[in-house]
């Protein structure tokens, strides 16, 4: 009788992140315990509902509570790692309309700074979460979108291309919750517009 397993995750090595502008080597110490503990917890969450499958358990309430749990341990590894691809100490040169990235936004919002006007509105509503800027692979659309708790708010089929982590533990250690726009400051004077332009 054929068996279900599950292929195992490993954390991304992120030690290149150490000497952001601002953002603190302690502040990303902290983060990368918070996104190594969603790695682990999704390969245990697959393993675990592996072996109900495997057990004939997957009518079980048990069963799917879990599955329900595992979008959000899931999407809380991936979308960290988004936001950690995002980064580079001092980034990687101006967003301008002249790279890839900042043409397709120029020509979607009209310029790069109405998009980033138009990212900081959702950037900055109350609450926590994340902002992205998806791009629709249907027809190329780029829109920014805010994302509550991993696994709500998703559109989709979008492909995540700027990720920006807006829970308080992305910037407690070196700010207080309530200088949310100082970290933003410091998120974009690290952004790897480089890698932002690969994923378009």
């Amino acid at each position: 009788m054929m068996t279900y397993t599950t292929t195992k995750y490993t954390a991304k090595d992120y030690s290149a992140l150490r000497g952001l502008h601002a953002i603190t080597d302690a502040q990303v110490e902290e983060h990368l315990k918070l996104y190594n503990g969603y790695v682990n917890r999704t390969n245990s969450l697959f393993e675990r509902l592996a072996g109900m499958v495997n057990e004939g358990q997957s009518a079980d309430a048990a069963y799917q509570e879990l599955k329900r749990r595992t979008g959000w341990e899931f999407n809380g590894m991936r979308l960290h790692e988004y936001y950690f691809d995002n980064l580079k100490p001092g980034g990687t040169g101006d967003l301008t309309d002249s790279t890839k990235f900042g043409d397709a936004i120029a020509k979607q919002f009209g310029s790069v700074e109405k998009w980033k006007e138009d990212l900081m509105g959702v950037a900055k509503a109350p609450g926590i979460g994340w902002a992205i800027t998806y791009q629709d692979p249907d027809n190329g659309q780029l829109f920014n979108q805010w994302v509550t708790e991993h696994e709500q708010g998703h559109p989709a089929g979008c492909k995540p291309i700027l990720v920006l982590d807006l829970f308080e533990h992305a910037f407690s250690v070196y700010l207080t919750p309530t200088q949310r726009g100082k970290y933003l400051e410091d998120f974009f004077a690290n952004v790897d517009w480089d890698t932002i332009s690969g994923r378009i």
